[in-house]
């Protein structure tokens, strides 16, 4: 085993490449708008976590230097839509920075939770929540929900993103 000191910036990242997570869209539908916000929006994130069952609580990880934390900061609530294998076209669009997203609402099937949040269609499910906490955490800020409802949707196999790649995980004896 070969050691670096904390700082090597390389070798955390192909580190963490080899963590298998399952991939998410997080949607918001944010309290007030402008042209440079949407009313609807949302990101990729594979930094999602069940943080406890009682109160249900999750939480998110978004960059600081993204839109995506503005966009959480200003949302009325946001879901967690857990991606099926079949939607790697939707994590890879979600991806895409916020200008080259423009008209990515009308294009993909979509309905309202009961705070106008979008739900994705086809997805394992969703969790709806609304913000409870925003965690300072170097580079990146955890925000933490509560879950306001869960939507179960088709199937139980996530979209799972590995070394770089899109893929599923398929268990023993199956």
């Amino acid at each position: 085993m070969q050691s670096f000191p904390q700082t090597a910036v390389d070798a955390y990242k192909s580190l963490a490449r080899t963590w298998a997570a399952s991939v998410t869209v997080v949607t918001t539908r944010r309290a007030a708008t402008s042209e440079a916000a949407p009313e609807l929006d949302g990101f990729t994130a594979t930094a999602f976590l069940t943080i406890s069952i009682a109160p249900p609580i999750i939480a998110v990880s978004a960059t600081n230097a993204s839109s995506a934390l503005t966009m959480l900061r200003d949302a009325a609530g946001f879901a967690v839509n857990l991606l099926a294998p079949t939607q790697a076209d939707v994590a890879a669009a979600f991806a895409k920075p916020q200008v080259e997203r423009a008209g990515l609402w009308d294009r993909l099937p979509w309905t309202p939770d009961a705070d106008g949040v979008p739900l994705l269609e086809g997805t394992v499910g969703a969790f709806s929540a609304r913000v409870r906490q925003l965690v300072d955490a170097g580079d990146h800020t955890l925000v933490l929900g509560d879950v306001t409802a869960i939507h179960l949707g088709e199937g139980m196999d996530t979209l799972v993103y590995h070394n770089r790649a899109y893929g599923r995980v398929v268990p023993e004896g199956k």
